[in-house]
């Protein structure tokens, strides 16, 4: 969802790697709150209409400059997977574009994660000048030299085996990720030396676990969110890690969870159509990841068997990351560009 927000000095986690969750190099309050970066700025960090109109009061109270930071558009996610009953003109698409609407044109500035995302916004009637990019970061250096004897150590606490190459899930498991195409390509794979890892929580995990359960799919397993220390590990366990989003999504969300993937150098399969940000970051960089065509199975598959081909450590994507994702150098340029 669009974060209505206004600068902040202090926070709960100095180390979260999303764009939307930290903005100074020191932390956020947590949930929902609001603090000073310098007189006359601050930042508020809320999802819904409540406290955007507070974001709003305090700013006018204070004087105080107001930046929406935009991590995914959900309102465009919902009617693309056609969450929204009766469609753009059913009574909760009109409720939820008014309320995006307000929320775009009643601040000083709009965030957002990615170029697509930008002239989304403009689209929508953001003033070109007032939309500031703000990507998701990596924090580079976590993801450098990670131990082999911190990787051995995970795998062996999750029961993995060491025989096997491990296709790797890992973030929100909801209804527009589309990861029943997962459990198909694991039943079409469960006669080679793989194992899909499936690691996360969410609305829709319950039911995957069902669907593998009734396949009788041995090379399929599920296991909760793991610590945030662990990820770097985690990350770099896995042969190939899975980026899948259903067709209609793609464009609207951008995976958070892809920068820290590249960071570590992994081979990535992604399902996004060619026009779309996904697309076009696998077109002009050519073997940062695997792009494939989304909601086909055929095609994860073959995507999966194209990555576990390449070599295990993927210097594109690593360098990318080192490039364009590093935490310091985009939290530097947002501080500049919210100053002007």
């Amino acid at each position: 969802m669009a974060l209505p927000a206004v600068c902040a000095k202090t926070a709960e986690h100095p180390e979260t790697p999303v764009a939307s969750r930290q903005f100074c190099r020191q932390q956020f309050l947590s949930a929902d709150g609001a603090t000073s970066l310098e007189a006359g700025s601050h930042y508020w960090r809320g999802t819904n209409a409540v406290l955007h109109a507070g974001m709003r009061l305090l700013a006018k109270l204070s004087g105080a400059r107001t930046v929406l930071h935009i991590q995914d558009y959900e309102v465009d996610a919902m009617l693309g997977l056609g969450l929204a009953g009766k469609g753009k003109g059913g009574k909760v698409a009109q409720l939820a574009t008014a309320f995006e609407r307000s929320g775009l044109h009643n601040v000083d500035n709009v965030s957002t994660i990615s170029r697509s995302m930008m002239n989304k916004a403009i689209e929508k009637g953001v003033a070109a000048e007032s939309v500031i990019f703000f990507p998701n970061w990596s924090e580079i250096a976590r993801f450098q030299h990670v131990a082999d004897a911190d990787v051995d150590a995970l795998r062996n606490q999750l029961g993995l085996p060491d025989n096997k190459k491990i296709i790797l899930y890992s973030g929100n498991i909801g209804e527009k990720q589309g990861l029943e195409n997962v459990i198909e390509a694991a039943e079409r794979l469960r006669d080679e030396p793989l194992i899909f890892a499936i690691v996360g929580q969410g609305g829709g995990k319950a039911r995957l676990e069902k669907m593998a359960q009734q396949r009788g799919l041995r090379n399929m397993q599920f296991f909760p969110l793991q610590s945030y220390d662990a990820l770097p590990a985690l990350l770099k366990m896995g042969d190939c890690h899975l980026v899948v989003q259903k067709r209609g999504a793609a464009d609207a969300v951008l995976p958070s969870k892809l920068t820290n993937i590249l960071a570590v150098g992994g081979n990535a399969v992604i399902t996004a159509e060619a026009h779309t940000e996904l697309g076009q970051l696998c077109e002009t960089f050519p073997g940062i990841a695997v792009c494939v065509e989304p909601e086909s199975v055929e095609a994860l598959v073959a995507g999966i068997r194209q990555a576990l081909l390449l070599p295990k450590y993927n210097t594109v994507a690593r360098e990318y990351a080192e490039r364009t994702l590093d935490k310091e150098n985009v939290l530097r340029q947002f501080i500049n560009d919210i100053r002007g």
